[in-house]
């Protein structure tokens, strides 16, 4: 049931990040928070790749020994994703 969920969040990280990469376009929301576009793009598909392994880790490892191993596979990509996207804002004023 988690991953017929999980799947569509995966899709829904990476095709803004894909566009946002290629095209530099944003979703309007963003567009006068975020400075550089490609690099937003890069942490949302970062993220999205994070994503999709904690959840096929999930479900293709049940031992608890496995996923205490391969936790950090997933998270990892997902922190750095979350870091590329809050480096591609804009500073805050001081």
């Amino acid at each position: 049931m988690w991953t017929a969920l999980g799947a569509p969040a995966c899709v829904l990280t990476a095709v803004p990040g894909a566009i946002a990469l290629t095209t530099g376009w944003l979703p309007p929301k963003l567009r006068r928070a975020v400075v550089r576009p490609q690099l937003w793009g890069y942490g949302g598909l970062m993220s999205a790749v994070g994503l999709t392994t904690e959840m096929s880790l999930s479900v293709l490892a049940p031992a608890q020994q496995l996923l205490d191993f391969c936790g950090p596979l997933g998270f990892a990509p997902l922190l750095l994703g979350f870091v590329l996207q809050s480096r591609a804002r804009r500073p805050a004023a001081l």
